[in-house]
Parts: structure tokens; sequence; C-alpha cells
């Protein structure tokens, strides 16, 4: 599946500019929070944190025995790294709420914040899922992640120190024809993105750093439930989120601070050349919006 936007290199699988091996992409000291860690996804993105020697990576999910099946596995494969699963529905206020506090009280501080979940549409159109259902995922893909952004950038004992939000998002807020029958998904995730680039408006970039980015097509547990096999489409390779992931909150992507981008870009092709220059000259390249007549 290739991508809306030109760009010379295409990449499905990891490559040497995002290896979470590279020095200049270490997380050493720094805490990691995945929100969705447990399986597909969100466990590339721990998965790759660990190989980045991150001090310590908070995985959350919702079903303990998943989770802590996932968790020893990168804890028996990354020593160095403190990794702690953690239960806890990420849709519910409450349960963030009281996650939190239990942060403040043993006095963690997180750096790094990556929202990889997302809540399951319904495939229906709007007028006949009906506004209340639709509202559903509009709460679990926009305030959601802007609530865990907040008590990312307001947490104690965290001034001063510089963090990053990766909120992963999907292709099809570009190409809405992608994804017929789920006009709910698309709505909250653009709006969820427009969300992360407005708060990044706001906040600089030595403060919280904030990337949204589209994970590639990856089979996960969701794929299969849904009836894919491995064979159905030319899935990327499982490790290729988790790798860009890594180099998204490092400070070669600081020039990203706020914009959307695809995990199969190319990072050099975005650091220089005909896009770098376009992301320097124009502030809303890379965003969710309109620009026509």
């Amino acid at each position: 599946m290739e991508s809306a936007f030109p760009m010379a290199t295409w990449r499905t699988a990891p490559y040497p500019a995002i290896s979470p091996s590279r020095p200049e992409l270490s997380q050493a000291g720094r805490t990691v929070l995945v929100c969705g860690a447990s399986t597909g996804i969100g466990y590339s993105i721990a998965k790759a944190f660990c190989a980045a020697k991150a001090g310590k990576v908070v995985m959350l999910g919702r079903r303990q025995d998943v989770l802590d099946k996932a968790a020893q596995g990168l804890a028996g494969a990354h020593p160095d790294t403190q990794v702690a699963p953690r239960v806890c529905d990420i849709f519910d206020e409450d349960a963030a709420g009281k996650l939190w506090a239990e942060f403040e009280a043993e006095g963690t501080v997180v750096d790094v914040l990556v929202w990889s979940g997302v809540h399951f549409p319904a495939f229906a159109s709007i007028l006949k899922q009906g506004v209340k259902r639709l509202w559903e995922d509009l709460e679990s893909n926009v305030r959601m992640p802007l609530l865990w952004v907040e008590k990312l950038y307001n947490q104690p004992g965290g001034a001063d120190r510089q963090k990053s939000s990766i909120y992963v998002t999907t292709k099809d807020i570009a190409r809405w024809g992608d994804t017929e029958g789920m006009p709910g998904y698309q709505l909250s995730k653009s709006a969820g993105t427009c969300a992360m680039q407005q708060v990044a408006r706001d906040v600089p970039v030595a403060e919280l750093q904030m990337v949204s980015m589209h994970p590639g097509v990856i089979f996960t547990e969701a794929c299969e439930a849904a009836g894919y096999t491995r064979d159905t489409l030319p899935w990327a390779h499982d490790d290729l989120p988790g790798h860009f992931a890594v180099w998204a909150a490092s400070p070669e992507a600081e020039f990203l601070h706020g914009r959307y981008v695809w995990v199969n870009w190319d990072v050099e092709d975005l650091q220089k050349g005909e896009i770098r220059d376009k992301l320097d000259a124009d502030p809303w390249y890379l965003k969710v919006g309109i620009k026509g007549l």
C-alpha cells in the first residue's frame, strides 16, 4: 500500500536510521509509558523502547495474563530495562486518574507517553449507529488521549524534563476511501490527530515533543480476529512502528513537532531535501486541515 505523499523511499521493514541500538536514539534513563502494550503495535513499541535501553517501560493492558506474558518476554530479553506491566483501562477516566496518582506517590515521572489504543468502531453509518454510539469513539479516541497528554505535561516533579508524546493514528485520516463502513473511526482519529497538533501549537518542543504517526499496515491480533491472515495483505514488519516511535521520541525528530507522519516514510527523506524544505517553510504542512481555494 503506497503513500498519498511523494517519498523517495518506501519502508516496510526496520532500517539502520531508526534502529533503537543507535546511540543517538538512546532512551537511557527515561521512563516510557505505552498504552495498549500487550499485543500488536503497542507491544512492538514497548519492545523497541526496551531495545533503546529505556530505564523503565510501563506496559498497560486490560488482560492480566496476556500483559504478564508480554512483559516477561521483554524483561527476559532486556535485563537492563525495568519492565513494569500494569492493568489499566485507558479509556476509563477514573482508572487513568488512579494510575497517575500512583505514579506521583511512588515518585515515577513519565518522560515518554505512547497512545496506542483505539476504541473499536461501529460498522454502520453515523445516522444508523446513532450519535450516542459515535460519541463513544470521540470520547475514547479524542478526549482520553488528551487527558493522558495533560497528565503527562502536568505531572509533579517533571517540569525540568523534556517529554515526548506519540499518538498512534491511522492512514485513514488521509485516505478516506480506504475504510468504508467505519465513519466513526475515521472521524474520531482525524479529530484526535488534530487535537494533538493543536496542543503542540502552543507547547514548545523543548517542553513536550509531539508526533502523530500512522503505524503502517501491521498484522495484529485484531486483524486476525477480523479474518485476515498473514497472506491477505502485504503487511509491514512488526518491528517497524516500534523503531519509528523510538526515533520520533528522539531529538532527531524535533522538526516534526505537531506533525502527522507515516512510519513507511524514510526518515532521511523527511530530514532533508524537498520534504524538509516544505516542513520548514509551511507550519501547517503534514497537519490536519484544508488548504485550498
